[in-house]
């Protein structure tokens, strides 16, 4: 017997079948103990105890083809259906804090076909080889500080002037990534339309931390995916999809919303 016949008898006899989308019973679920999540997020402390904020989290919408993207240690992003980009006219892709280290931005314009525009900040100059990197991943480099007031002598810039610089008008996909700096550039990023918010929260106390998640379910973003970083333990990376956005990213499952 050839090794194509007995591949042919073992697919047909070891079929593999496509999972459902998801069990209407599971999604009620969810969705029942959303109540008692919020209830738990209360008692949140604000010292660096982390136990009930991690243990509590779970998504509050499903995406079916959730993918880590970028590199499999430290730097990747986990991303809501990713490959639904290319069903849009066009894509725009932001990385603030590029930290000589665009795997990411390499990684995701590879799998998609350089679909999407990049565009990579950093508060300091980047090496030639991360340059070219970017260019040659359909990305521009802009030097720039996100702060709440554009000074130009100090490469001091609003989020929406940035935008402006590149002539954008939505975010299709935002990496963050500045080091604690979050905390101060929140209320920059609220002010512009973006569909998916992959941030890193810097440590601190954990109420700090729900605080500032709780800040992006405010604005009506929902959590889809959530990383505790394995060296220090008070940094996580969150994933966010806003909610004018799931129909392009294909997502009609909320599980629950309880973080707000």
């Amino acid at each position: 017997m050839t090794f194509g016949a007995m591949l042919f008898i073992l697919n047909n006899q070891y079929q593999i079948k496509c999972p459902k989308i998801l069990d209407e019973r599971t999604i009620k679920y969810y969705q029942n103990q959303a109540k008692d999540r919020k209830r738990a997020l209360q008692d949140v402390p604000m010292t660096e105890d982390y136990l009930i904020l991690y243990n509590v989290l779970v998504p509050e919408i499903y995406c079916t083809d959730l993918t880590r993207v970028g590199t499999v240690v430290d730097g990747g992003k986990w991303i809501c259906n990713p490959l639904q980009v290319l069903n849009l006219d066009k894509c725009t892709v932001y990385s603030l804090g590029t930290s000589n280290d665009p795997s990411f931005e390499v990684d995701f314009q590879d799998f998609i076909g350089k679909k999407c525009l990049v565009r990579s900040v950093d508060k300091d100059d980047q090496n030639p080889e991360t340059l070219r990197k970017i260019t040659e991943a359909n990305g521009i480099f802009k030097k720039a500080k996100i702060t709440s007031k554009t000074d130009l002598a100090k490469n001091d810039f609003t989020f929406k002037d940035i935008m402006r610089f590149f002539g954008d008008k939505r975010i299709d996909i935002l990496k963050i990534d500045i080091e604690g700096y979050e905390f101060e550039v929140k209320d920059e990023i609220f002010a512009v339309p973006i569909c998916q918010i992959l941030i890193e929260i810097h440590g601190g106390p954990a109420l700090r931390t729900f605080k500032l998640v709780q800040e992006f379910s405010a604005h009506d973003y929902y959590l889809f995916s959530y990383e505790i970083n394995g060296r220090y333990h008070t940094g996580c990376e969150y994933g966010f999809l806003h909610k004018t956005c799931f129909k392009d990213y294909g997502v009609d499952i909320i599980l629950g919303k309880y973080l707000t």
